[in-house]
């Protein structure tokens, strides 16, 4: 098994979104593994520093992680995943528009797909589930304000089944 620390970059797509900040509450990867964190590179990319070994284990924790919520994965049509590399859970703050929006208690993680590619998942045990035309698969998350209390409105996460490292973003309501 490799224990190559990796730079794992996914992106999170919607005209005008600067990424603030994922800040990591928790998070689980393959045993041997290295892992150095999460940062934001750009206005639109979060990169994980970690290395690349799927293993049920760190699958079994998504799944634990994301109960009772929605999960949606790029470049696959699995409803779960059987084997990830590493999964992280946090907030994510992004500003739009000049407002500064929270998503509280989500997940990102990296496994891999059968057609040989690196594909990422998200989620969360408080994201629902919707299908937003002509997309199909959608994460809904509540966003709020920046202190993380007062609700603003909804944000849809939606997977491109061709392309796994991305996330487009639908403003749902805001």
């Amino acid at each position: 098994m490799a224990t190559k620390e990796h730079d794992n970059d996914v992106r999170l797509i919607l005209t005008g979104i600067k990424l603030v900040s994922f800040e990591v509450d928790d998070y689980c990867i393959s045993s041997g593994q290295p892992y150095s964190g999460v940062s934001v590179t750009s206005d639109d990319t979060i990169q994980i520093k970690a290395g690349r070994h799927g293993t049920s284990g760190v699958a079994e924790w998504f799944k634990n992680n994301s109960s009772g919520g929605v999960v949606i994965a790029c470049d696959s049509d699995d409803k779960y995943p059987s084997k990830l590399n590493f999964a992280v859970f946090g907030t994510l703050t992004f500003q739009l528009t000049g407002k500064t929006y929270v998503v509280k208690k989500m997940l990102l993680a990296q496994g891999h797909n059968a057609r040989d590619r690196n594909n990422w998942w998200t989620g969360g045990p408080e994201m629902q589930g919707g299908s937003v035309d002509p997309f199909i698969g959608a994460a809904i998350a509540t966003t709020h304000d920046k202190s993380g209390n007062i609700p603003l409105g909804k944000i849809a996460f939606t997977a491109d089944i061709f392309d796994c490292n991305k996330f487009n973003l639908m403003i749902i309501a805001l």
